[in-house]
């Protein structure tokens, strides 16, 4: 991604205050040029101060794009802060044309945090400013690049390739414009792309191009992204070798990145405690000489004091250097904590998951059998707990996912109607034993399609509604969806979960999105809960770009709302069939169940007897390269985490030597980001997780096998 980085003179009454800043502002661009973005953002607000003072919105305007693109590139979430002021001074004064440099450096903060939408909306708003008008380009072909970006990451890599030979025809003609990393960046983009659409031939040729730019220009973040991005293509066609060879390059590369920027450091370091010990030693020379010429006998003192202030000055350097140490030390340990902590949740995850899909799959697989009133009861009930418990280990690998800055959202289209009933459904034998009645009520004005993260927003919902359950009893819930505004492709929700319940004081409001924070409650049929769901609720909406408000009193009830924008499609129809239907399609095949865990085998087989699917299981990765061998099969179920000899991974591999078309389905218990990391490199087709959903799993079997 590309940041832009411009300051425009205009006129202005204040003459030659305005002259001096903007020449101020010009300095504070050199230690951006130099990687000192501490130094640009000390100057330029210094500088802002001055244009506040003189009331000079458009100096303002310019301090501010500087300030976000400082913090930027220092990984600051103070960006947007400066850049969307920068947006609304340059809007004030009408500057319309520099709002492409603001548009295209929000831009790139969004596509950096992997927002896509917001990324390709600030994008065009940048290019329609400049749009036809040939004069402008140097402005143009940064969000020209971002979109060229966003296009390869969307898998667009004809239209990226058209972008990036725009740009490269543009660094040619004009002069004006910054090309040191716009055309290597711009050969590494097109190396990929070509690569990603099977051109190898053209793929090598910028690859060529953009190694011999990175080595002529010393640009090392251009071999850096060129070296790593190579090796990963070549690992995915199976050629280690050369992917080995350039994964020695990306660490040469990488080392060189880091001894710069270490030397660059120490050279600022140095230079800084030059400057500050000469300016003392002249003027305690020049003290000293004035002493000497009145009291000779004093000198020694004057000696003694530079000597100690000398000394002290060492011992101040020495200090940090100490304490830089400990910090590279702590820093180390901490990110070594992190992995352990991540190692260890995914761990757990799959140790729990796994005994807990027995639990709920032979629960859900009674229940459809012929069993007399008091069995169903107690499988009900045990169907219940499972699930529960399932919802209280998702809720700590999501507070997990949140520390570790790994919530993401995945925008996806469904019918908001249907989602809303399903969690109202699911939670419907926990109604029944608190005696609530619970009351939808929805707007149907709502389109019926919406594209946003249904996972996160059912997730929201049923910890909510969850809540009111446990803090009602005999009582009332009223689930509230409506329509509060409206443009050709947005919508805002506002949504609402109210019970007549025990309620909330107004002092402990304020700690009820506290981790592992519990209220007391007097409802006797309640459970305790573990303190995470709101916590929970607070940070998805957070990264929703939302928030979660309270209204209650006590014995009065309590009431959580907040609001959602989604985007939508007039005359959007979801491609859904029904999964009975789509269940006979797959009826009579052989399946091979691979599994290390005897129940799971069984809870496996008995889920595909009901679909009318033969099924055949193994218990180990070995036994399956020997059953493969011998018989044929329409897919396979493989188990990833199996001890001993060969795990799936492994199996999968050693079968993809002899089978690159038999349909390979993941069934697993461990987190979903640990196996979408690992599953497409080792070939695999698709993944479930443990415990599933029965129709995700039908559907996931039935795109893999029929398509």
């Amino acid at each position: 991604m590309f940041l832009s980085l411009s300051i425009i003179h205009g006129q202005n009454s204040n003459g030659s205050v305005i002259d001096s800043l903007f020449k101020e502002l010009e300095k504070a661009k050199i230690p951006i040029e130099q990687g000192r973005y501490g130094k640009s953002i000390e100057i330029t607000s210094r500088i802002l101060q001055k244009a506040k003072e003189i009331n000079s919105v458009r100096i303002q305007a310019h301090c501010y794009n500087i300030l976000g693109y400082a913090y930027f590139e220092s990984n600051d979430s103070l960006s947007f802060d400066y850049l969307f002021k920068a947006e609304d001074a340059f809007m004030q004064i009408g500057e319309t044309l520099k709002l492409t440099t603001v548009y295209n450096n929000i831009s790139a903060n969004y596509l950096e945090k992997g927002n896509n939408l917001e990324a390709e909306k600030f994008i065009r708003k940048a290019l329609e400013i400049t749009s036809n008008n040939e004069k402008l380009i140097q402005y143009r072909v940064y969000p020209l690049f971002n979109l060229a970006d966003l296009s390869v990451i969307k898998g667009n890599y004809e239209e990226g390739i058209k972008l990036l030979l725009e740009i490269l025809e543009a660094c040619k003609k004009y002069e004006a414009i910054n090309k040191r990393s716009l055309i290597g960046d711009s050969y590494e983009l097109l190396s990929y792309a070509y690569y990603k659409l099977g051109n190898k031939a053209q793929s090598e040729l910028y690859f060529k191009k953009a190694e011999a730019y990175g080595e002529e220009e010393k640009n090392f973040n251009v071999l850096y992204f060129l070296y790593f991005r190579r090796q990963e293509l070549f690992k995915e066609d199976g050629n280690y070798k050369k992917a080995y060879e350039l994964l020695k390059k990306y660490t040469i590369v990488l080392d060189s990145i880091k001894n710069s920027e270490e030397f660059e450091t120490i050279k600022k370091i140095e230079a800084d405690s030059f400057i500050l010990e000469n300016k003392k030693q002249l003027a305690l020379a020049k003290k000293e000489q004035e002493f000497q010429r009145a009291i000779i006998s004093k000198g020694i003192i004057f000696t003694l004091l530079l000597a100690f202030i000398s000394l002290s000055l060492f011992v101040s350097l020495y200090l940090i250097y100490i304490k830089n140490k400990k910090y590279k030390i702590a820093k180390v340990k901490a990110e070594q904590l992190s992995k352990v902590k991540s190692n260890f949740y995914s761990e757990i995850s799959h140790e729990l998951r796994t005994p807990l899909y027995a639990v709920i799959e032979l629960s859900r697989l009674l229940l459809k059998e012929n069993i007399n009133r008091k069995h169903k009861e107690y499988l009900e009930s045990l169907n219940f707990s499972g699930n529960h418990l399932l919802s209280l280990i998702n809720n700590v690998l999501e507070l997990n996912k949140v520390e570790s800055g790994n919530l993401e959202l995945q925008i996806l289209n469904f019918k908001l109607k249907n989602l809303i009933n399903s969690v109202a459904e699911s939670l419907e034998y926990a109604m029944q034993d608190s005696h609530n009645t619970i009351h939808m009520v929805y707007d149907d004005t709502i389109p019926e399609y919406l594209n946003g993260d249904s996972l996160k927003l059912s997730q929201l919902l049923v910890n909510l509604i969850s809540n009111a359950i446990k803090f009602t009893n005999n009582g009332n819930i009223y689930v509230t969806t409506k329509l509060i505004d409206k443009t050709d492709s947005d919508v805002k929700i506002y949504f609402e979960i109210k019970d007549d319940g025990i309620g909330i004081s107004k002092e402990k409001q304020s700690k009820i999105f506290e981790e592992f924070y519990q209220e007391h409650n007097e409802n006797k049929n309640s459970y305790h809960g573990t303190g995470l769901g709101l916590p929970i609720v607070k940070r998805i909406l957070t990264a929703m770009n939302s928030d979660i408000l309270i209204e209650s009193e006590v014995n009065k009830g309590c009431k959580f709302s907040f609001e959602i924008d989604f985007s939508y499609q007039i005359n959007t129809k979801l491609n859904i069939v029904a999964p009975d239907v789509l269940s006979q399609d797959m009826e009579g095949m052989n399946f091979l169940i691979v599994d290390d865990n005897k129940i799971n085998q069984l809870v496996t087989k008995k889920v595909l007897d009901q679909l009318d699917i033969k099924s055949k299981s193994v218990n180990s990765g070995e036994e399956a390269l020997v059953l493969f061998k011998k018989e044929r099969f329409d897919c396979i179920l493989m188990d990833l985490h199996m001890p001993g000899g060969i795990d799936g991974y492994e199996t999968t591999k050693r079968i993809r030597l002899e089978d690159s078309k038999v349909p390979i389905i993941a069934l697993t218990a461990a987190s979903t980001e640990e196996v979408e990391n690992k599953i497409y490199d080792f070939k695999m087709n698709a993944y479930v997780s443990k415990p599933f959903i029965a129709s995700d799993f039908v559907e996931t079997m039935h795109r893999c096998i029929i398509g």
